[in-house]
């Protein structure tokens, strides 16, 4: 038995699962977790390695180089990239998409192994290996604190109270600050006061050690008690500092504070800081537990700032920066309204072109077929965002081809004649299998979406999954609500009665141009095929780029001075660009950072590079269209006054493993040889229209200058200085020798000395500073003539001088040379490398500019081991395209053997599949005209449009075949049956095209949207036209084959009203376009 007779025998089963789903759906609609994004795993983790005092090259040799030969042998590895710069090494491990996600933490964990392997094979001095692998947490609730007066110890006591209590908001998984330098108490020893008073680092050293060292005296046992024993007099506060006693070379006892100046502070100068609208704040940010609802975690989060802000003194205040959760609401707001506005167009239209009741039904389904798919995704771990909802609103036309189908035929049968009951369920029973395996191509048309590993195909991975279960959900209720509500709901003009009935005008004229084309098929096949290769000529003209920019009022700005560069000058600049761009009305807030990218608070925008000469700015405008409006505004006044730094200004978009849009690397061996060959590039990229020259760059940093003490070992011998004893004493001359850490609560001060000038300020002739020993010179010690002390020609403090006395740096070095070096090192897969980047030009896309350059580029001569290779967009888009295409053959053969089973023929297969590039004609000019750039969503568009018009192609070739089986001549089945399918056909594409419209304005899917809607306009004259008279070829039908007039329908003449009327699927005779009483 048939389901949809079923469905009229358990009528109650059938209505009471019809309110589980409204009720279902509603209720799973609520509980679903809402996100701004789809949840995408990054597949790297990097390994982070500091090795103090070491250049450029010495890291890149001595410890980057020995990591990544460990991490070389792990397996599945796609990538492995480092950068080793002064003092620090990073490498970023990046995994193939391939590996499960369930897989990642074990991974990492075998990365963990291979760097506790090569750890004993590090110089001495290298610190462990850092190796963090939370890049997948985004902090998308993002909170600037300021506060008036306060210091920032104040601020950062104040923040950890913050952080504390919003870990304790249910959905919050963890919480960052960022914002706060680093608190220091600095001990300021003139060089003057050591040799006046005879007091030297040495002894500070040894006295703060003594002082603050961390002791037990054990456990005091009182009979049944246990007792801790303390010694007390630890450095709990700077005024302890300064009460320390130091005795000098003469005897005399003194007090630091006398001799020193002891003061609180910050690291100088200030790293790490942020503003808000040129005002200082904290960075707070808050990442949400994998599985919850976004906004109702950011409605927590909001009620408990609101608290914390009552308990807070006065002058404390906080401004979100980017906050996910109204990110989150607006889209889902805005996608509802399109929503909404996608269904009530697609039940008018059918309204206007079926009948009232008639759209009432198939919109009723519509409507169950949207609530009905909650539930699934719920189950499934499914999440309602922006590629989800869009999904849906791509779905709207597709959820009503099949209803379109059983209404039609319900109407024919009506109208025929044929009893009510067999009416209801006979067009259901007989294109059952057509609907589901037309349906079933569709689905399978976005299966390489789904398969696709890439980061792009993960992230657009929903629009499979949304589609798959709506169009299912769709069949269903095609062949059950359908039937059921047409039973009470359905009535047909002249219901019961038969006969002939005349033809309209204006469906003979269809019927006379349809058979005209027909007979004439070479001449329409070479008119089709032209147009097709004329479409695939100008593809050409068609824009490409990788994925669509985001529709945020928000634009980040990276600013890179040379590196070297004072972080006072780049805090200096972020303050001096902040306040002229608070003048300008359009923008509402500006938020500077030096360093670093204060969070990573949004899945799509980059992380900036960190370092001392690195500054960004978030800048907030009124609306998206005024940050569009400005943003040339913001490039123009950057570029001309700040012409010394990298300026960039980004907008949001996936592209974030890039750095840049158009990107050349070169591979080799000789960073001389690459840079040689970057700036070959480099040139080539000034002369080449479209590119904005002033993002023309490589990513390696200009050489820096270097100060290099010349260790003489004879000499440093001799005064009783070690190599250790000269790095500790420039050191105390220029940043701060750090001697330990005292605690105040839980805050925590690095105690640093510094040796200056009497008047504070920085020594500035290096060879004079004062170099001590840690250690008393025994050698020093043997070589004193006892004779001496005997007689007492040498004192003791004599003696006690010449042991723990400093001496000037310029008698343990042979001088101080002045170099320039590398300041950076980046390496591919073990080999150095450097990218040659740029951006295009507004009105330029990055693939116009890359293939204007292609030919020069090839043309460089390139030295024996060095190679070059496209990066950046290209890249991306390659590899996207790479991954769905793979999966296309597995696309392609699933599709035929479901055709292979609807016709158990290889011809109408063929048919089906020799329809597909024809769909160029409709794209190419679509995209051209409206300017649109073929991204990867308008080829996930494509890939769409082609299951479309196979879904449509089926339907028709299946009403063929049973009007031939039915007895009709071949000629006369052939034309009836296309002008059968005219309306569903007609109406399926309407309802989708009109359906699309709302995403015509929404920036991530108007290239969709533009490919889908210009693809069906022609595809569904292709379908009606095309796929007849291809099937008349393969099958060698000719007009002569029947005697009767193809202008007259077997069975009779139909009537048709003034609209275009329609023929059902056995083109006999029927009522009109609007058959409802």
């Amino acid at each position: 038995m048939h389901i949809s007779e079923v469905v009229f025998q358990r009528k109650t089963i059938f209505y009471f699962l019809l309110v589980a789903i409204v009720v279902g759906g509603i209720l799973s609609f609520l509980r679903i977790s809402k996100l701004e994004d789809p949840e995408v795993v990054i597949m790297q983790a990097r390994v982070v390695t500091i090795y103090p005092g070491a250049s450029a090259h010495e890291v890149e040799l001595q410890v980057t180089t020995v990591l990544e030969n460990e991490l070389s042998t792990l397996s599945d590895l796609n990538l492995i990239m480092s950068q080793s710069e002064k003092n620090i090494s990073m490498i970023t491990v990046e995994l193939k998409m391939a590996v499960p996600q369930k897989e990642i933490p074990q991974r990492w964990e075998f990365l963990r192994r291979k760097i506790a392997a090569a750890v004993p094979k590090l110089p001495e001095g290298v610190q462990t290996p850092m190796v963090i692998d939370d890049f997948s947490d985004v902090y998308g609730m993002f909170y600037a604190m300021t506060a008036e007066g306060y210091s920032y110890e104040e601020m950062k006591k104040y923040a950890e109270f913050v952080k504390r209590e919003l870990l304790e908001v249910d959905g919050v998984k963890r919480v960052a600050l960022y914002g706060a330098p680093e608190p220091v108490a600095d001990i300021i020893l003139p060089a003057e006061t050591m040799g006046e008073l005879g007091v030297f680092p040495l002894q500070i050293m040894s006295a703060i050690s003594s002082r603050n060292q961390t002791v037990y005296p054990g456990v005091l046992e009182t009979g049944d008690q246990l007792v801790r024993v303390g010694v007390s007099d630890k450095i709990t506060s700077i005024d302890d500092l300064k009460e320390i006693q130091i005795r000098g070379i003469h005897g005399d006892q003194f007090r630091l504070g006398d001799i020193a100046t002891i003061q609180k502070g910050y690291t100088t100068p200030l790293r790490n800081t942020m503003t808000l609208n040129n005002e200082k704040a904290m960075a707070i940010s808050a990442s949400m537990q994998t599985g919850e609802n976004i906004i109702e975690v950011g409605k927590r989060v909001e009620q408990k700032m609101e608290k914390i802000q009552g308990s807070l003194p006065a002058g404390f205040h906080f401004e979100k920066v980017f906050f996910q959760p109204d990110v989150v609401r607006d889209a889902i707001d805005g996608f509802m309204w399109n929503l909404v506005e996608s269904v009530a167009i697609v039940i008018l239209v059918l309204m206007l072109t079926m009948g009232l009741r008639s759209g009432v039904i198939i919109g009723v389904g519509l409507l169950l077929t949207v609530l009905a798919s909650f539930p699934v995704l719920l189950a499934s771990g499914g999440t309602l965002q922006r590629i989800s909802l869009g999904a849906f609103i791509i779905a709207m036309g597709m959820l009503v081809d099949n209803a379109i189908v059983i209404a039609d035929g319900i109407l024919v049968d009506l109208g025929k004649g044929v009893k009510r009951s067999v009416a209801l369920t006979r067009t259901a029973k007989r294109t059952a299998m057509p609907l589901l395996g037309a349906t079933l191509i569709t689905i399978t048309a976005f299966l390489p979406v789904y398969l696709s590993k890439d980061t792009a195909g993960t992230y657009a991975r929903d629009l499979f999954v949304v589609l798959c279960i709506s169009l299912l959900f769709s069949w269903v209720l095609a062949l059950t609500q359908i039937p059921i509500f047409s039973e009470k709901w359905l009535k047909v003009r002249g219901e019961g009665t038969t006969g002939p009935r005349p033809e309209g005008r204006t469906h003979r004229a269809v019927r006379r141009v349809l058979s005209f084309l027909i007979n004439h098929k070479p001449a329409t096949v070479a008119v089709a095929t032209l147009l097709m290769l004329l479409a695939l000529l100008n593809v050409k003209n068609v824009q490409n780029a990788f994925f669509p920019d985001f529709n945020y009022n928000q634009v980040y700005v990276e600013y890179k001075l040379p590196d070297g560069t004072s972080p006072d000058r780049v805090n200096a600049d972020l303050r001096q660009i902040t306040g002229h761009l608070l003048k300008m009305e359009e923008v509402k807030m500006v938020v500077a950072s030096h360093g670093m990218t204060p969070t990573r608070y949004c899945l799509v925008r980059a992380i900036s590079e960190a370092g001392d000469h690195i500054g960004e700015l978030i800048v907030n405008f009124k609306d998206y269209r005024t940050m569009i409006r400005m943003k040339p505004v913001l490039e123009k006044y950057l570029y001309e006054n700040y012409p010394d730094a990298k300026v960039r200004i980004r907008k949001y978009n996936l592209s974030v493993k890039s750095s840049h849009t158009v990107e050349v690397e070169f591979r080799g061996p000789d960073p001389a040889v690459l840079h040689r060959l970057s700036d070959q590039v480099q040139e080539i990229m000034r002369r080449t229209p479209g590119t904005d020259k002033y993002t023309i760059c490589d990513d390696w940093h200009p050489m820096g200058k270097s100060m290099i003490a010349q260790y003489d070992p004879t000499l440093a011998t001799r005064a009783g200085v070690s190599r250790s004893d000269l790095s500790n004493a420039l050191l105390a001359a220029t940043t701060g020798l750090p001697l330990g850490k005292y605690y105040e609560g839980e805050t925590a001060y690095t105690i640093q000395m510094k040796t200056r000038a009497a008047d504070g300020s920085l020594l500035q002739d290096l060879s004079d500073i004062p170099v001590w020993s840690m250690l008393p010179d025994v050698g020093r010690l043997l070589g004193i003539d006892a004779m001496e002390v005997l007689y007492g020609t040498k004192t003791t403090d004599e003696i006690t001088r010449e042991l723990i006395s400093p001496v000037p740096l310029s008698t343990v070095t042979s001088g101080i040379d002045l170099n320039w070096e590398q300041t950076l090192v980046h390496r591919t897969n073990g080999k150095r490398s450097i990218q040659a980047q740029c951006d295009p030009v507004e009105g330029f896309s990055p693939a116009e500019v890359r293939r204007a350059m292609m030919k020069e580029v090839a043309a460089i001569n390139l030295p024996e081991g060095y190679s070059y290779k496209w990066v950046g967009e290209h890249d991306l888009r390659k590899d996207a395209l790479r991954n769905i295409f793979s999966y296309l053959p597995l696309s392609i053969m699933l599709i035929l053997l479901i055709l292979l089973l609807l016709f158990d023929d290889v011809r109408k297969p063929l048919i089906v599949l020799v329809v597909i590039p024809l769909t160029a004609i409709g794209v190419v000019p679509g995209l051209i005209l409206t300017g649109s750039p073929f991204t990867f969503m308008a080829i996930v568009g494509a890939i769409g449009l082609i299951g479309m018009l196979i879904k449509n192609s089926v339907v028709l070739l299946d009403e063929i075949e049973k009007q031939v089986g039915e007895g009709i001549p071949r000629f006369t089945a052939l034309v009836n049956a296309t002008m059968a399918r005219t309306r569903p056909v007609t109406m399926a594409s309407v309802t989708t095209i009109l359906g699309m419209l709302p995403l015509l304005t929404d920036p991530m899917y108007w290239s969709m949207a533009v490919t889908i809607i210009s693809g069906l306009i022609v595809g569904t004259l292709i379908t009606l036209i095309f796929v007849p008279i291809l099937y008349a070829v393969a099958f060698n039908i000719h007009r002569d084959e029947t005697g009767e007039s193809p202008l007259v329908p077997a069975g009779g003449l139909q009537e048709v009203d003034p609209v275009g009327g329609y023929t059902g699927s056995s083109g006999e005779n029927q009522g009109p376009l609007h058959p409802e009483k």
